[in-house]
């Protein structure tokens, strides 16, 4: 079943949220995406946004949105992470490809 939420553009923190997942359409540093989205995350789950409001907000989907974008994300790619993933899960070493930015 399907709901629809609103994303309250008065609140600060849904504006900063939103001005750096704007920003970061442009980012290519894997970390600061990561570490700028958590940061976020936590902020907006403070401020009373959670469970399938926050994963669905327009915020998380511009992060994840980035995310995928940076890892060349593809139903190919990430069934071949979860193969490797569990052979180093097993002690394994694995080979994975790596595609330049």
């Amino acid at each position: 079943m399907s709901k629809t939420a609103i994303a309250n553009g008065q609140d600060e923190t849904v504006q900063n949220a939103a001005a750096d997942a704007n920003a970061v359409q442009d980012a290519c540093n894997l970390v600061a995406v990561v570490g700028c989205f958590h940061r976020h995350l936590l902020a907006l789950h403070r401020s009373g946004v959670a469970g399938d409001d926050l994963i669905n907000h327009p915020v998380a989907i511009a992060f994840v949105s980035k995310l995928n974008s940076l890892c060349r994300m593809n139903l190919e790619r990430e069934m071949k992470s979860f193969e490797a993933i569990s052979k180093l899960e097993r002690g394994e070493d694995t080979e994975y490809d790596v595609i330049p930015l």
